[in-house]
């Protein structure tokens, strides 16, 4: 009878050990699936996130470049007009067009300084 109820302590002890292995494993099997999970979302942010930016830098860049080749347009424009202007209305015989604006320039500049 002692044997046997010793065998049975012994049997119970090892059963009770088990399941409390057995709950550690699944309890730890838990927390390395929600790291999974975990780590899963935040890779998910993490390309949502790059996706956006990319998106963005585009969209800035092409405002940018637009912005640019507008502003170069008017500029380039302006100094079509400005340039035939002075041709037509201010440029003397014999004066190139560099030398007109020079002049111009040096007469605006004595008018300011008087």
């Amino acid at each position: 009878m002692k044997r046997n109820n010793k065998s049975l302590i012994m049997l119970l002890a090892a059963a009770a050990m088990c399941g409390v292995a057995g709950a550690q494993t699944e309890n730890n099997m838990d927390k390395n699936n929600m790291q999974r999970v975990a780590d899963t979302v935040k890779n998910g942010y993490q390309k949502i996130e790059d996706g956006v930016v990319t998106g963005y830098k585009a969209v800035e860049s092409g405002v940018v470049n637009g912005y640019t080749a507008i502003q170069d347009g008017v500029v380039e424009g302006f100094t079509r007009i400005s340039d035939a202007f002075v041709k037509k209305f201010l440029m003397r015989e014999g004066e190139t067009l560099e030398e007109t604006k020079a002049r111009i320039a040096k007469e605006e500049e004595e008018l300011h300084s008087r």
